[in-house]
C-alpha cells in the first residue's frame, strides 16, 4: 500500500479490529500500526496501552471516512 493516509489514531485493540473488519468488508485495504512497544505488550498481556493507528490508501480516505460516520450524520 503506497501513499497511505492516517484515518484514525490512538484506538484500543477492540475498536481497531472492529473498524478494520468494516473497512475490509468494503474492499478498503488497511494498515494497522502500533505505537512504541504497544504491539509487544499486546502479545504478552492482550492490551495495547500505547494506542493503534489505522492508515488507508490516500485515494480511499474519503470513502473510509464516510463509512465510519455515525448514522445520524449520514445525509
Amino acid at each position: 500500500m503506497s501513499d497511505e493516509k492516517l484515518l484514525l489514531s490512538n484506538l484500543n485493540t477492540i475498536e481497531a479490529e472492529i473498524i478494520i473488519a468494516k473497512l475490509k468488508s468494503y474492499g478498503i485495504p488497511v494498515l494497522k500500526k502500533s505505537k512504541g512497544t504497544g504491539e509487544i505488550m499486546e502479545i504478552y498481556t492482550g492490551v495495547n496501552l500505547y494506542g493503534i493507528d489505522i492508515y488507508v490508501p490516500s485515494d480511499m480516505i474519503e470513502l473510509a471516512e464516510e463509512l465510519l460516520k455515525p448514522e445520524d450524520e449520514i445525509e
